[in-house]
């Protein structure tokens, strides 16, 4: 793994499945609070140890588009491109933000301008978790945001194209 990513969170492999989840830190120990469904109630809210709310994700109504806000102010905006292939991209505050690679396997990297911010990699162990290694100049908070939102829609165009539809409406997932 490249030097410049230097902090590491684990997320619970069936996350989205669940209304509350922590996002622990690389040690184990808790570092985000998240509760609310994509599905659902279409958003999550992310909180840090200490309880305060630090990040917002609202699913567009008709669209598997998703919005992130940090501080009540819409932020970004992530959505899959393309036909085929996995590739998400982010209009966002920061600049334009794409993710390239395997989504169904949770390996892909998040990248800025071609330099790679973060990585997204599954560990097998007793309990299957994900890691999201982040570059430290990044917010984490906003990076694993945008991991949550690529997760949600992958799986809701997973569930769309297995119900044989390909459009853009419908397609809650639980």
């Amino acid at each position: 793994m490249p030097e410049y990513l230097e902090m590491r969170y684990q997320i619970a492999s069936k996350w989205s499945m669940i209304e509350h989840f922590v996002i622990d830190d690389g040690m184990g120990s808790p570092a985000f609070d998240v509760r609310g469904n994509l599905g659902l109630s279409q958003h999550l809210t992310m909180r840090d140890g200490s309880g305060q709310e630090v990040a917002h994700i609202r699913k567009h109504l008709m669209t598997t588009k998703h919005d992130i806000e940090i501080g009540g102010q819409k932020v970004a905006e992530i959505h899959h491109a393309g036909f085929f292939g996995d590739r998400y991209e982010v209009n966002s505050s920061y600049g334009p933000i794409t993710a390239r690679g395997h989504f169904d396997g949770w390996n892909y990297e998040i990248h800025q301008q071609g330099r790679p911010i973060a990585k997204v990699s599954r560990e097998m162990a007793w309990r299957e978790k994900f890691l999201v290694d982040i570059d430290d100049n990044f917010s984490q908070a906003f990076i694993l945001c945008v991991v949550l939102a690529i997760d949600a829609i992958h799986h809701e165009r997973e569930q769309e194209q297995d119900r044989g539809g390909g459009g853009m409406f419908g397609g809650n997932f639980p």
